[in-house]
């Protein structure tokens, strides 16, 4: 072995040295193998195979307590028995059941599930055969925990808190129901808008825009959002998501209705859920506030309104939106009228003040149309009563609630 080692090294090498420059990378200088690093080498493979069977058992068994609400373990909450299709009737108000009984009190065994404040989210969701598991509740601070990824989306609109509860039907079949408090009526179907597929088309109605696709149901109504998504689509699991549309229609108060669907719906015949809301940075532009758009029936032609306070701020206001388009695009002049055009997509955009609002056109393809649409906006506008474009300058409700019943 030796003569072949050194007949295939490197000429001019002693014996150490063609040890390390090994022409035999395969070849094994040691003669024998230590049992000490064999039996270490076992143990930290049972240790690692015992670390992968506890991150699964852990991932199948996860803490309750991750998807309870935190203000449960130091407010208290009240204790609802969940039955068959419904929870129980009678019996004290949830207010004065957590005065007489904090979090954690009661039997040690035996006791019925702590819930938490359900919010906005009807009392009985469940369809016959089905029953109610615990809810659970989120807030700005830990919506994170539920939806890892998806946060900003719903913080960007008004968000204020997020019920849970999972519905349990026959067969293994499962719904889970998310309802989105996001302060108005505004917000709610800019979030239902924002996530609805461009090809879908939602029903609309009293005060409610909704729309099932395939195992889900999506509804807005007054300032909240809801999604239920089934575990399949069989038919218990679409008829627990019809029993959940009537029962948000009933149990939740659609609020007065927003004069932007006034204005989009009622006046220039768009439906409600091409309604997009944004408070701020609207189209990238840090003065763009409290804008609601709505996509024309081209898929592409966008109409905008804002309020601006008074006459003065709205020309103001409508002269800096005509420099934002003017930073990607450059001015034409059609039938009198200045417009801009876009040097990479050759749409056409413009805004005019319309008494105390701005209202504008953007991404417009061809300019006649646009400018017939920027025209019927303008007007519909002009005629909002006194005390809507004053309403409307005031933005959106952010703390109250909404109240009363559904709008036509």
């Amino acid at each position: 072995m030796e003569a072949a080692s050194v007949r295939n090294a490197p000429s001019g090498l002693g014996a150490s040295e063609r040890r390390v420059l090994n022409p035999r990378p395969y070849r094994v200088f040691r003669k024998s193998y230590s049992v000490t690093e064999a039996k270490a080498g076992a143990v930290v493979l049972v240790g690692l195979a015992a670390l992968a069977a506890w991150v699964v058992w852990r991932g199948a068994h996860p803490d309750p307590g991750l998807f309870a609400d935190p203000a449960a373990t130091s407010t208290g909450s009240v204790a609802i028995p969940v039955v068959e299709g419904r929870t129980a009737p009678d019996g004290p108000s949830r207010a004065a059941a957590a005065r007489a009984e904090p979090a954690g009190s009661g039997p040690s065994t035996g006791s019925a599930p702590t819930v938490v404040d359900r919010g906005a989210l009807p009392a009985s969701l469940a369809a016959p055969g089905w029953k109610e598991r615990t809810a659970s509740r989120f807030d700005a601070e830990n919506l994170y925990v539920k939806i890892d990824g998806r946060a900003d989306f719903f913080l960007s609109r008004g968000f204020r808190s997020l019920t849970f509860v999972t519905l349990e039907g026959p067969s293994d079949a499962a719904v889970d129901v998310e309802l989105y408090d996001l302060g108005s009526a505004e917000n709610a179907l800019g979030a239902f808008a924002a996530e609805k597929p461009p090809e879908t088309k939602a029903a609309s109605g009293g005060g409610t825009s909704w729309y099932v696709a395939r195992n889900a149901l999506f509804l807005a109504r007054g300032g909240s959002y809801a999604r239920a998504i089934g575990s399949d689509e069989s038919p218990a699991v679409l008829a627990q998501l019809e029993a959940l549309r009537k029962a948000f229609e009933q149990g939740i108060a659609a609020g007065e209705k927003p004069w932007t669907v006034a204005l989009f719906a009622d006046a220039l015949g768009l439906p409600p859920d091409r309604l997009q809301y944004a408070a701020e940075n609207a189209f990238s532009f840090g003065f763009a506030k409290n804008v609601t758009s709505a996509t024309l029936d081209d898929g592409e032609t966008e109409l905008f309104v804002l309020p601006a306070g008074d006459a003065a701020k709205a020309k103001t206001l409508s002269a800096k939106f005509e420099e934002g388009f003017l930073s990607y695009g450059e001015k034409v002049a059609a039938a009198g009228a200045s417009w801009v055009k876009d040097r990479y997509l050759s749409t056409f955009s413009r805004t005019v003040a319309a008494g105390t609002m701005v209202v504008g056109v953007r991404g417009a393809p061809v300019l006649p149309k646009g400018a017939e649409a920027l025209a019927k906006l303008e007007k519909a506008v002009l005629a909002l009563p006194p005390d809507v474009a004053k309403k409307a300058a005031a933005g959106p409700p952010s703390a109250a609630k909404p109240t009363g019943g559904g709008y036509e």
